[in-house]
């Protein structure tokens, strides 16, 4: 069965999801990227492909609070 990647990553202070090496958005908040990744992924399933959801957060609350205002 071919596999799908998909990951939540944080990039330059917004939230974003990647597939194969492209990312999309931006999203608000985590919550939203992860519920647009979940929702992708189930149709990527639907479709039979082998999905996988990543997510990438910050080590420190802080460092996500300091690139959110950077941006």
């Amino acid at each position: 069965m071919a596999q799908v990647n998909y990951t939540v990553d944080l990039v330059d202070g917004v939230w974003k999801v990647g597939l194969n090496g492209k990312h999309f958005g931006p999203y608000s908040t985590l919550d939203t990227a992860v519920a647009a990744a979940s929702n992708a992924a189930h149709k990527a399933e639907a479709q039979g492909y082998d999905a996988m959801l990543t997510i990438n957060t910050p080590p420190d609350p802080a460092v996500a609070a300091e690139a959110r205002d950077a941006a």
